[in-house]
């Protein structure tokens, strides 16, 4: 956080991290957005999105410090355009090893539900950055992240019974599964869908 701020690496992550971010009232969620509004705080652009929990209502505010590219990026971008989370090596700072990794699991879920094959592939897309940006967080030749992969106590505690949900050669193998994201991207693109990646969330 930078004076109450995140920091995101793009507007795709912003949406991500309310997806997977409880409610600081009730703990439950998830956090439904609306739309990002640009902000500027000084010299550094971000945007700031207006929330409510799905589960109590409870409404709050979040901001984000967001490279200016990526938000000049999203605002010149036709409908049909895939949204890259990370383009660089950097893990991220606002969603965690295991806040990765429940995102890989639902948005695979919803993949696998879908009817329409179009769709699942840009759902495939999506669970194939979170494997990535999950991997990030790990030391080479280690095999379980290290502490500093888990952003506070509740996280560290759900894994820290089942420690082989997080093992790197678990990861690796489900990566393994799926195209690399050049592949997934060229794919995508070629499909003229009018839909926006975060539409399918209810």
């Amino acid at each position: 956080m930078s004076d109450g701020r995140g920091v995101a690496h793009s507007l795709a992550e912003v949406y991500l991290y309310l997806m997977v971010t409880p409610c600081a009232r009730c703990g439950k969620g998830p956090l439904q957005g609306g739309d990002a509004r640009p902000e500027c705080w000084g010299d550094t652009p971000g945007v700031t999105v207006d929330t409510r929990c799905a589960a109590c209502g409870d409404q709050s505010r979040v901001c984000f410090e967001v490279p200016g590219e990526d938000l000049a990026a999203s605002r010149n971008a036709p409908p049909d355009t895939v949204a890259r989370v990370n383009s660089t090596g950097q893990r991220s700072q606002i969603i965690d090893v295991g806040g990765w990794m429940t995102l890989f699991g639902v948005i695979a879920d919803a993949a696998a539900r879908a009817t329409d094959k179009a769709e699942a592939r840009r759902l495939g897309y999506e669970a194939a950055q979170c494997l990535d940006e999950a991997l990030k967080f790990y030391e080479p030749e280690n095999e379980l992240p290290p502490d500093s992969a888990f952003f506070d106590e509740a996280s560290r505690r759900r894994y820290r019974d089942h420690p082989e949900r997080l093992a790197r050669s678990r990861l690796i193998g489900l990566r393994a599964r799926l195209p690399s994201i050049d592949a997934m991207e060229k794919r995508l693109l070629s499909e003229k869908k009018r839909k926006r990646w975060w539409q399918w969330r209810s």
